[in-house]
């Protein structure tokens, strides 16, 4: 394991950035902690099975590792949160919250995109857009704090129920039908946007993929706070200074409030998307937010679906016989055009929290 000092970060994405369960951006305090330095292998996943404390980890799908004699090194994936928990619980350990993942990922306040900085990933960087499957762990050079695959290889599973921002500092019980956090992005996703450190991503416990896994944390005690914190009980508080705010905004004593153009603070929540991202020096036209085509056409309830040809030759591409593209809008959740798409035969290209970018038939 590697030990990941205490400190305190801006948790999440600016307002005009990423996805809207990314926000509000927030300050967190992490005490400092134990995580492993790569990615749960096969391996050592085996011997809690063999020992009667893991159950064996699924072989069903074509790219299950515990399929493959040769693929002890790779990291442990087709298992579900409470094989994840149950082997870190033998390990000694147990499974890190969303906020110490993001912390760690983010090389604490360095604020990292990406484990190892800015530039976008690349087959040279991480396990990332692979189509054998996953990587041997620490394939690649290890990125902030000197961890391995925190960006790639596998989604890594959190202790986090995933829930509107701001963030719990605590580990959450496993409760059936609720939805729990992994982060990291993995070698199936082809987007670099899939990648981010502040992404979010989730699951039902029961649920499980061929490029979802596990690393696990281990507290330390008593809690080791940063400075102007203190701890109680088992997490840190502040206990002196202004909390930090995204760029743009401001402490005001009693929240972080946009700074407008004419020097004085506004209620963020009063001032429109658009004035918010210029007053924080962001240029909306580049959120590419993708938008529905003037033939959308209702296609379920709440869901319209319209032509998108400029990505027809990725479908052909990555989805023969499932070649024209189409944008699907509407609905709450990619969960909610899910069974649109199937029923129209489609593909997820990519995915946003209110479209869907899809691969269909003629």
């Amino acid at each position: 394991m590697v030990e990941i000092p205490a400190g305190i970060f801006l948790m999440g994405s600016p307002s005009a950035r990423g996805n809207p369960d990314e926000h509000p951006p927030h300050e967190a305090i992490v005490a400092a902690f134990y995580l492993d330095k790569t990615e749960v292998t096969v391996a050592a996943y085996m011997k809690c099975a063999g020992a009667g404390r893991c159950e064996q980890p699924r072989s069903s799908r074509p790219f299950c590792d515990a399929r493959g004699a040769d693929r002890a090194a790779h990291p442990v994936n087709c298992i579900d949160l409470r094989d994840a928990d149950a082997y870190c619980r033998f390990a000694g350990a147990r499974l890190p919250t969303e906020r110490e993942w993001e912390y760690a990922a983010r090389g604490g306040s360095e604020q990292r995109s990406f484990s190892w900085g800015e530039p976008e990933p690349d087959p040279g960087r991480a396990c990332f857009d692979h189509s054998g499957g996953s990587c041997p762990v620490a394939s690649f050079a290890p990125g902030a704090f000197g961890l391995y695959d925190m960006t790639g290889n596998v989604w890594e599973w959190t202790a986090s129920l995933f829930a509107p921002y701001p963030s719990s500092a605590g580990p959450d019980e496993i409760v059936a039908g609720r939805h729990y956090v992994y982060r990291g992005g993995s070698w199936s996703r082809r987007f670099a946007k899939w990648m981010r450190n502040a992404l979010r991503n989730r699951d039902l416990p029961e649920e499980w993929s061929a490029a979802l896994g596990v690393r696990c944390a281990r507290s330390i005690r008593p809690p080791r706070c940063p400075a102007q914190t203190e701890a109680r009980g088992e997490q840190c508080a502040r206990t002196d200074g202004a909390p930090l705010c995204e760029p743009g905004y401001l402490w005001d004593g009693g929240r972080c409030a946009l700074v407008l153009p004419d020097g004085h603070g506004g209620s963020a929540a009063g001032v429109p998307a658009p004035a918010a991202s210029a007053a924080a020096g962001i240029d909306p036209a580049k959120l590419n937010v993708p938008r529905a085509g003037p033939d959308a056409t209702a296609v379920g309830a709440g869901i319209a679906r319209s032509r998108t040809p400029q990505h027809d030759a990725d479908c052909q591409q990555h989805w023969p016989g499932t070649q024209a593209a189409y944008l699907f809008t509407g609905g709450t959740t990619i969960y909610d055009r899910a069974p649109v798409l199937r029923a129209a035969g489609c593909r997820p290209r990519d995915l946003g929290q209110t479209w869907t970018s899809a691969c269909c038939p003629q």
